[in-house]
């Protein structure tokens, strides 16, 4: 449950998320995903990113001349995301769309050969029903023999990797406070993360509360075979098979 000193995720930390984020390989990962595109004959240039947050994927994605739709739950991300996305646009030509709007509950006019959902954003799903739910979502928004290509963390990350601590940033002007707690019941990862800003001589501090939850990877596969999607786990970045005891496994779904 969270705290009632602490937002809800993803609203105070929008404006500072990129700078937190900086290390990040979102190339590696577009350059990973165009090449399961072309692995199933995708040609397409046409991509809904669920989740999108700020858009650094949707940047790089409109940077290699693709159509993209972003839809995130957080206003305040996507409000980044649409500054950041603004000297794209074309007169007469609407290379880009966003969409304020729950993954769970999500339908689009037209249907797209490729959905992602990136840096474990399926693991702030907390019950099974919510992953089922997003699962048919991705299904119906998708064309015959179009993909779903996904990222979560493993219980080996969150158990073994976040666990129970806390750690400390220093970027730049962001000093931040990460402390993890780790429900081995419900394999639920609890994060409070506090950023205290230095800036014109004053300090601001910020504070969200957020949580993930890690699916064995068999669940995963079971659920997305129940909606009728063909799938495969791989290691991420790789195509080696995913396995229990890796960090974060990519998820590759065929309608």
């Amino acid at each position: 449950m969270e705290s009632e000193d602490y937002s809800p995720a993803f609203t105070e930390i929008a404006p500072y998320y990129d700078k937190l984020m900086s290390f990040i390989n979102y190339q590696g990962w577009v350059a990973y995903i165009e090449k399961i595109n072309a692995l199933n004959n995708i040609r397409e240039k046409k991509i809904l990113d669920l989740a999108c947050g700020t858009g650094v994927c949707l940047e790089l994605w409109l940077q290699r001349q693709y159509q993209v739709i972003g839809l995130d739950k957080s206003f305040a991300m996507l409000q980044v995301c649409k500054d950041k996305l603004s000297k794209f646009f074309l007169a007469d030509d609407y290379n880009w769309f966003l969409i304020n709007g729950d993954i769970c509950n999500f339908s689009l006019a037209h249907k797209v050969p490729i959905i992602t959902c990136l840096y474990d954003s399926l693991n702030y799903l907390m019950r099974e029903a919510g992953l089922v739910r997003c699962f048919e979502k991705v299904y119906e928004a998708l064309w015959s023999g179009g993909i779903f290509i996904f990222d979560m963390n493993t219980v080996h990350s969150l158990r073994d990797e976040w666990g129970n601590q806390t750690y400390y940033r220093q970027d730049s002007n962001i000093h931040s406070t990460w402390t993890n707690t780790f429900n081995s019941e419900k394999n639920i990862s609890s994060l409070k993360l506090t950023l205290t800003i230095q800036r014109d001589g004053s300090t601001v501090t910020h504070r969200e509360f957020h949580q993930e939850r890690a699916y064995p990877l068999s669940t995963i596969k079971n659920l997305l075979s129940e909606v009728g999607f063909s799938a495969s786990l791989y290691r991420h970045l790789t195509f080696q098979p995913a396995e229990e005891s890796d960090l974060r496994v990519m998820g590759v779904a065929r309608k």
